[in-house]
């Protein structure tokens, strides 16, 4: 008899923070891209406010929540740009999926 795994790989949460890593990282090479971010820039992480320090600017905006949505295959609210969550790559990944689901 095989023992059974206590945490199984088709778990919603394990596959939603799958789906989170994945957007995420896809979502830092765009604005990497996009908005001329260099590799060795040490103020840019995926929990650095994109806003605040300047990566992304207010037409960028409407560039990055097109992308999420092509991504995820759904239309995001536009007061989601209000949210403090809303402001870091890891934060737009997290919330994007949870509208996806």
């Amino acid at each position: 008899m095989m023992p059974t795994p206590s945490a199984p790989l088709h778990r919603p949460d394990v596959l939603r923070a799958s789906r989170e890593h994945v957007l995420a990282s896809e979502l830092e090479v765009f604005v990497r891209e996009r908005f001329r971010v260099r590799e060795d820039d040490v103020g840019f992480s995926r929990t650095t406010n994109l806003w605040e320090e300047g990566y992304v600017d207010s037409a960028g905006v409407v560039e990055v929540l097109a992308f999420l949505e092509e991504k995820i295959g759904a239309r995001l609210p536009e007061d989601l740009l209000f949210e403090p969550a809303f402001a870091t790559i890891d934060g737009m990944a997290r919330i994007s999926v949870a509208y996806a689901e």
